[in-house]
């Protein structure tokens, strides 16, 4: 079974995506708790691939350097799958949240 997601899906798409993709692998079981923990350790890899990608930044080769920016990206990519998840056991529509919270953020003031 292919699970496919259209290459102009609004969030709304995306999260179905994800709701789909864990029901076939089985994971729909997995508590909230639980896929924060996940999500903090995908993090972390995210984190560590960003890091490997600053120290060859200076001294790699034009390929070893897409090849940690591609890692760096398969990082993100799981980070979201797991952000997906959450807005989805938690009923939360991602794609009005965004804008919301953007909306407000856009008349608040950091010093």
């Amino acid at each position: 079974m292919a699970i496919e997601l259209p290459p102009d899906a609004p969030m709304a798409e995306y999260q179905r995506y994800i709701h789909a993709l864990e029901a076939f692998h089985g994971w729909l079981e997995v508590d909230l708790v639980n896929n924060c923990f996940l999500m903090g350790e995908e993090v972390g890899e995210l984190f560590k691939a960003v890091r490997r990608h600053l120290k060859k930044f200076e001294q790699a080769e034009a390929a070893a350097l897409e090849d940690s920016k591609a890692h760096v990206a398969e990082e993100v990519v799981d980070v979201l799958n797991y952000l997906l998840a959450i807005c989805n056991r938690l009923d939360i529509d991602l794609e009005a949240a965004f804008r919301a919270k953007n909306a407000r953020n856009q008349t608040r003031r950091w010093t």
